[in-house]
């Protein structure tokens, strides 16, 4: 079973999986189908066996395991937790489920059992971080950038860094009166907050889903998480994976020659 980013999935049998591809023959229109890895969210079968994870549900699984929350089986039970593990395996992953003040310490579920997990109330400190990062890494890039401007037009960078820096500065000695930006960044964090905060409220950002109820109803939301260090740690393992056949090619290449001296 292929399961995509927005929940549809397709039944196949998998003929290959490589480093940036999937190849498989679909089962409805016997079509033999080549798509890229990053189309797919994850691949099983049902007897257990994972082929493969995507990024975005690696990260998913990282950071439903920060918060307490609660897990909707595929049959429609329901079992809260105060701390989630998954331990990722390829062969029967399992799931475990920490609550506290329960006879049992924990309990494990199998991982294709879930068909989601809806993280509570306490997820909303990731909120609260991104605000703080976006008003923080907004000031930042306007600071570099009245910096870049003025040493400019004087040519001396420690001035114009002095410069920078003092307008987002409280009205601290040696300043006589607080920095031209320094209300506006007051203002903004709370605000850029309780944006974030709304934003994953309405768009319901603390449900993950994994295993789809029904191969033509999809998820209310695509499962795909952006993040720029997958990204670029893709571009480097490209950049390794294109040597390696360059390499490969190169010793192939060497071996006929040395085979036809002989």
């Amino acid at each position: 079973m292929v399961v995509f980013l927005d929940g549809s999935t397709a039944i196949t049998l998998v003929d290959s999986i490589e480093f940036d591809s999937l190849k498989y023959i679909d089962r409805d229109s016997g079509d033999t189908l080549r798509i890229a890895k990053k189309e797919a969210y994850f691949v099983y079968n049902d007897f257990g066996r994972m082929f493969y994870y995507s990024p975005s549900s690696y990260m998913r699984m990282e950071f439903l395991e920060e918060y307490g929350g609660f897990v909707r089986l595929v049959n429609g039970d329901t079992i809260y937790y105060n701390q989630i593990l998954f331990d990722k395996k390829m062969i029967r992953p399992l799931v475990a489920l920490y609550q506290e003040g329960d006879n049992l310490p924990f309990i494990k579920i199998p991982f294709q059992d879930i068909h989601f997990v809806r993280a509570d109330g306490s997820v909303l400190r990731k909120s609260v971080r991104n605000g703080f990062y976006t008003s923080v890494g907004s000031f930042t890039l306007a600071t570099l950038f009245q910096i870049y401007s003025e040493y400019n037009k004087s040519g001396l960078f420690s001035r114009a860094a002095w410069i920078g820096v003092k307008k987002i500065l409280p009205g601290f000695t040696p300043l006589k009166e607080t920095g031209t930006q320094y209300h506006s960044l007051t203002f903004v964090t709370p605000v850029a907050t309780i944006a974030w905060m709304v934003f994953d409220i309405i768009f319901d950002r603390r449900t993950h889903y994994f295993r789809p109820l029904e191969r033509e109803k999809k998820y209310p939301r695509s499962m795909y998480k952006f993040s720029i260090r997958v990204i670029i740690n893709r571009q480097i393992e490209k950049i390794q994976q294109r040597r390696k056949e360059k390499q490969a090619e190169k010793e192939a290449e060497d071996a006929k020659k040395q085979k036809a001296l002989y």
